[in-house]
């Protein structure tokens, strides 16, 4: 596999994951009302992942 070829497979690899990460939060937000989910650690790293995806967009 030549590295194009990797890195390429890599961030194929990090779409599905994110996918399912964002599919997973779907059905949790289908469990547990907003209150707690804004108290949750993990919606604080989505929230800063989602800014870095935006000032990527920006570049």
């Amino acid at each position: 596999m030549t590295l194009p070829e990797i890195v390429d497979t890599q961030n194929l690899i990090i779409k599905k994951q994110a996918d399912v990460i964002d599919s997973l939060f779907l059905l949790l937000l289908e469990h547990i009302n907003a209150a707690e989910l804004d108290r949750l650690e993990e919606v604080s790293k989505i929230n800063q992942i989602a800014k870095l995806k935006e000032s990527i967009k920006e570049l």
